[in-house]
């Protein structure tokens, strides 16, 4: 039968297998009888070595829509060159999905070609002990029983799967016997902030037809405490016409709430990154969490320790306190509480699925995302005269000297400057041209990092008892706000830049280049 074309693709066209195989990205929506047939008509209108001379560069980049019908081609041409050409795309995609790498390094083992790439043998390994769910999902059931500390370590270990392999796997404890504790794993991930996690978290909870106590105080909790309506109101059709009381009694007097006994807050460096360190007692426990939260990513990463409450048990938070390099404020719960719930709303699919879990047990379960509390409330940061703005932007610049640019572009112009000039050091009115192009190509868009930053910069001072910094901080990062301020020959873009480029040839006299050498993150 000759094969017939996807009833919305033109019939009338001037037909190449590289038009075909551009048509599987350009039309997602088709169903899987559309795609069928296009693969056909690529098969039947032309040549094997023609429709491979299209396949093999498109194995470079197999995200696409048409990677499926790629993968079907070599599979249906296979030849030990071209699973070479295919083998080898794998490599030069080391991050490619979880779905995908399945799909194409199953063809290559189907095929015995794994075993000449070491590399690809390893990958294909670590993908079926991450999907081997029989065996490790029930031994996963089992541990969680064993008390708080295995939750979190799991949601931890979780968090370190790939994306998209996590709702599979969540999925797959369905199929286990729900004890209290995988209960309290899968409530916590119906927190999560990967909404494919959530999800099927919610699935499990919502599959056994019994409702023992556990799964209804899970529900309860979810209803009362979840920052997502929808997730909430799911909860609520769950408990049916007991709702209300499910909600009460899981929110009465009763209930273990963490006491917060310690707390700090350093200051953001560079890459707009700073420390949220919490210490609560919890019953006769102690949990303490460091929160790493990024400005404008939100909470990047959290660690802790559970021990009993004793007179050893500040240890863990001491320990911080000791190996951190940058400033900090103690004491000051009102600020770590409110960094910590601005953080929470720049948090995204990324984020570990593990943060829930030191949230309940530092701040306790009602605690909720919101925006950060303006500081020095009754000041208006307009009224700073604009003539005291350069000074402002020094002095805030040299509280944090790690606020700097460090690409490659600032170390160019700051070579370019060394080798033209006499007296090497960057002068905004000398070096305009330089400033200009500098503020276009980067920092213009780095502006709203560096605002979040000294919004954040800002409360900290207030804290620690530096208004004059804080209030300069207030001000700029209100000004940075304004288009009108988003300009090169703004203070603090000025100063920004002379330091960023001062910085760069004292590094480049020492024989520091990061153009020749891996750069930093955020450079």
């Amino acid at each position: 039968m000759k094969p017939r074309p996807p009833d919305d693709l033109p019939a009338t066209i001037d037909q190449t297998p590289e038009i075909l195989l551009d048509s599987f990205r350009a039309h997602p929506e088709w169903t899987d009888r559309q795609r069928d047939e296009q693969l056909d008509r690529l098969i039947a209108r032309f040549p094997k070595e023609r429709l491979l001379a299209a396949v093999r560069p498109r194995l470079r980049d197999l995200q696409g829509g048409d990677a499926e019908a790629l993968l079907r081609l070599v599979e249906a041409f296979a030849s030990s060159d071209l699973l070479r050409v295919l083998a080898e795309a794998l490599i030069a995609q080391p991050h490619l999905s979880p779905e995908r790498s399945w799909d194409a390094l199953d063809l290559l083992d189907a095929a015995g070609a794994l075993e000449s790439y070491p590399e690809l043998a390893e990958r294909w390994a670590e993908l079926n002990e991450s999907l081997d769910e029989e065996g490790s999902l029930a031994e996963l059931a089992e541990q969680l029983e064993e008390g708080p500390e295995e939750t979190w370590l799991a949601l931890q270990g979780l968090g370190a799967v790939e994306s998209e392999i996590r709702p599979q796997i969540v999925a797959g404890l369905g199929d286990v016997a729900l004890g209290p504790g995988l209960v309290t794993f899968l409530r916590l991930l119906t927190f999560a902030h990967d909404p494919a996690t959530r999800s099927a978290a919610l699935d499990v909870l919502a599959r056994p037809a019994t409702r023992d106590p556990e799964l209804v105080a899970a529900w309860a909790s979810i209803a009362a405490d979840h920052p997502d309506p929808d997730v909430a109101a799911r909860a609520r059709r769950w408990l049916g016409d007991k709702a209300d009381i499910a909600i009460a009694a899981w929110g009465g007097p009763d209930r273990p709430a963490p006491k917060l006994v310690r707390s700090l807050v350093t200051a953001v460096n560079g890459r707009g990154e700073g420390y949220i360190v919490l210490s609560s007692t919890l019953g006769a426990t102690r949990l303490t969490a460091a929160f790493l939260c990024d400005v404008r990513r939100g909470v990047r990463e959290v660690h802790g320790v559970i021990v009993p409450e004793s007179p050893v048990a500040d240890d863990a938070f001491r320990e911080f306190v000791r190996e951190s390099d940058r400033d900090l404020v103690e004491g000051a719960p009102e600020l770590a509480l409110g960094l910590l719930a601005g953080s929470l709303l720049l948090c995204g699919p990324e984020t570990s699925p593990a943060l829930r879990f030191w949230l309940e047990g530092t701040v306790g379960p009602r605690v909720q995302p919101r925006p950060l509390p303006l500081p020095f409330p009754g000041w208006d940061p307009a009224s700073q005269p604009f003539d005291e703005m350069p000074r402002r932007a020094r002095a805030v610049l040299e509280a944090c000297p790690d606020w700097l640019d460090d690409s490659a572009l600032t170390y160019q112009i700051a070579e370019e400057i060394a080798l033209r000039e006499v007296d090497p050091s960057p002068d905004s009115k000398r070096d305009a041209g330089a400033y200009r192009y500098l503020f276009e190509h980067r920092l213009q868009g780095q502006l709203e990092l560096f605002r979040r930053m000294q919004l954040w910069m800002a409360s900290f001072w207030q804290s620690s008892g530096d208004h004059d910094l804080g209030r300069s901080a207030l001000a700029l990062s209100c000004q940075l706000s304004d288009a009108q301020h988003a300009v090169p020959g703004h203070p603090f873009t000025v100063a920004l830049t002379t330091r960023s480029l001062s910085a760069a040839q004292v590094n480049l006299r020492a024989g520091i280049d990061p153009r020749k050498t891996p750069i930093s993150p955020g450079a």
